[in-house]
Protein backbone atom coordinates (compact mmCIF):
# COMPACT_ATOMS: atom_id res chain seq x y z
CA UNK A 1 0.00 0.00 0.00
CA UNK A 2 1.38 3.20 -1.18
CA UNK A 3 1.17 6.38 1.66
CA UNK A 4 0.43 9.11 -0.45
CA UNK A 5 2.29 12.16 0.51
CA UNK A 6 0.74 15.47 0.93
CA UNK A 7 2.29 19.10 0.59
CA UNK A 8 0.56 21.84 2.58
CA UNK A 9 -0.55 24.33 -0.62
CA UNK A 10 -1.41 27.92 -0.52
CA UNK A 11 -5.57 26.88 -0.90
CA UNK A 12 -5.18 24.87 1.91
CA UNK A 13 -3.67 27.37 4.27
CA UNK A 14 -6.39 29.78 2.61
CA UNK A 15 -9.38 27.51 3.62
CA UNK A 16 -7.82 26.59 7.06
CA UNK A 17 -7.67 30.29 7.46
CA UNK A 18 -11.19 31.50 6.35
CA UNK A 19 -12.40 28.70 8.81
CA UNK A 20 -10.65 29.99 11.42
CA UNK A 21 -12.06 33.59 11.38
CA UNK A 22 -15.62 32.39 11.11
CA UNK A 23 -17.77 32.10 14.41
CA UNK A 24 -19.96 29.79 12.73
CA UNK A 25 -19.69 26.49 10.02
CA UNK A 26 -19.64 27.42 6.90
CA UNK A 27 -20.43 25.34 3.48
CA UNK A 28 -18.19 24.97 0.63
CA UNK A 29 -19.95 27.60 -0.98
CA UNK A 30 -18.98 29.87 1.80
CA UNK A 31 -15.37 28.91 1.98
CA UNK A 32 -15.29 29.42 -2.05
CA UNK A 33 -16.61 33.18 -1.99
CA UNK A 34 -14.40 34.09 0.92
CA UNK A 35 -11.55 32.99 -1.19
CA UNK A 36 -9.26 35.98 -2.37
CA UNK A 37 -7.44 33.35 -5.39
CA UNK A 38 -9.96 31.75 -7.89
CA UNK A 39 -10.21 28.36 -6.44
CA UNK A 40 -12.91 25.86 -8.13
CA UNK A 41 -15.89 24.28 -5.88
CA UNK A 42 -14.16 20.66 -6.32
CA UNK A 43 -11.01 22.00 -5.00
CA UNK A 44 -12.28 23.01 -1.87
CA UNK A 45 -14.41 20.09 -1.39
CA UNK A 46 -10.50 17.72 -1.53
CA UNK A 47 -9.52 20.03 0.83
CA UNK A 48 -11.89 19.62 3.24
CA UNK A 49 -12.27 16.17 3.07
CA UNK A 50 -8.63 16.10 3.47
CA UNK A 51 -8.52 17.82 6.17
CA UNK A 52 -11.92 15.82 7.95
CA UNK A 53 -9.66 12.90 7.45
CA UNK A 54 -7.09 14.16 9.52
CA UNK A 55 -9.29 14.82 12.22
CA UNK A 56 -8.28 18.56 11.57
CA UNK A 57 -12.12 19.72 10.35
CA UNK A 58 -15.65 18.46 10.87
CA UNK A 59 -18.98 18.91 9.47
CA UNK A 60 -22.72 18.72 10.06
CA UNK A 61 -25.48 18.40 7.49
CA UNK A 62 -27.80 20.70 7.45
CA UNK A 63 -31.70 21.12 7.56
CA UNK A 64 -30.82 22.43 3.50
CA UNK A 65 -29.01 18.94 3.21
CA UNK A 66 -25.52 20.84 2.83
CA UNK A 67 -22.25 20.34 4.96
CA UNK A 68 -20.93 22.91 7.48
CA UNK A 69 -17.26 22.55 8.00
CA UNK A 70 -15.95 23.80 10.83
CA UNK A 71 -12.25 23.49 12.73
CA UNK A 72 -11.75 21.08 15.48
CA UNK A 73 -10.64 22.93 18.34
CA UNK A 74 -11.51 23.50 21.59
CA UNK A 75 -14.86 22.65 21.43
CA UNK A 76 -14.31 19.50 20.13
CA UNK A 77 -10.42 18.24 20.50
CA UNK A 78 -8.42 17.18 17.87
CA UNK A 79 -7.59 14.29 15.98
CA UNK A 80 -10.70 12.17 16.23
CA UNK A 81 -13.36 10.50 13.80
CA UNK A 82 -16.45 11.15 16.68
CA UNK A 83 -17.44 14.51 17.24
CA UNK A 84 -19.96 14.49 20.61
CA UNK A 85 -21.10 18.35 20.37
CA UNK A 86 -24.44 19.70 19.34
CA UNK A 87 -24.65 21.59 16.20
CA UNK A 88 -27.34 24.72 16.25
CA UNK A 89 -28.99 25.82 13.22
CA UNK A 90 -30.77 29.34 13.08
CA UNK A 91 -34.19 29.13 10.81
CA UNK A 92 -34.08 32.85 10.44
CA UNK A 93 -30.35 33.56 9.61
CA UNK A 94 -29.20 29.88 8.95
CA UNK A 95 -26.04 29.73 10.19
CA UNK A 96 -24.85 26.54 11.78
CA UNK A 97 -22.67 26.82 14.91
CA UNK A 98 -20.90 24.18 17.50
CA UNK A 99 -22.30 24.50 20.56
CA UNK A 100 -19.74 23.45 23.54
CA UNK A 101 -22.66 20.86 25.04
CA UNK A 102 -20.94 17.36 24.82
CA UNK A 103 -22.77 14.27 24.46
CA UNK A 104 -22.26 11.00 25.54
CA UNK A 105 -22.51 8.37 22.77
CA UNK A 106 -23.61 4.62 23.58
CA UNK A 107 -21.50 1.64 22.52
CA UNK A 108 -23.62 -0.21 20.36
CA UNK A 109 -23.40 -4.00 20.56
CA UNK A 110 -22.71 -5.30 17.21
CA UNK A 111 -21.84 -1.91 15.75
CA UNK A 112 -19.10 0.01 14.83
CA UNK A 113 -19.86 3.86 14.83
CA UNK A 114 -17.67 6.26 11.96
CA UNK A 115 -19.44 9.30 12.49
CA UNK A 116 -21.71 11.10 14.68
CA UNK A 117 -24.00 14.69 13.52
CA UNK A 118 -25.94 16.21 16.14
CA UNK A 119 -28.23 18.90 15.02
CA UNK A 120 -30.62 21.20 17.03
CA UNK A 121 -32.36 23.55 14.53
CA UNK A 122 -33.99 26.66 16.15
CA UNK A 123 -33.94 30.59 16.64
CA UNK A 124 -30.50 31.59 17.68
CA UNK A 125 -29.96 34.51 20.90
CA UNK A 126 -29.05 37.38 17.53
CA UNK A 127 -32.03 36.73 15.51
CA UNK A 128 -34.58 36.40 18.73
CA UNK A 129 -33.17 40.44 19.44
Amino acid sequence: MEIKKTRNTEKQNLVKEILSKSEHTLSADDIMLAMPIKVNKTTIYRILDRFTEKGEVHFVTGKNGKAYYALCGNSCGTSHKIHNHIHFECQICNEVTCQPNTLHIPNLEGFTIQETQFLVIGICNKCKK
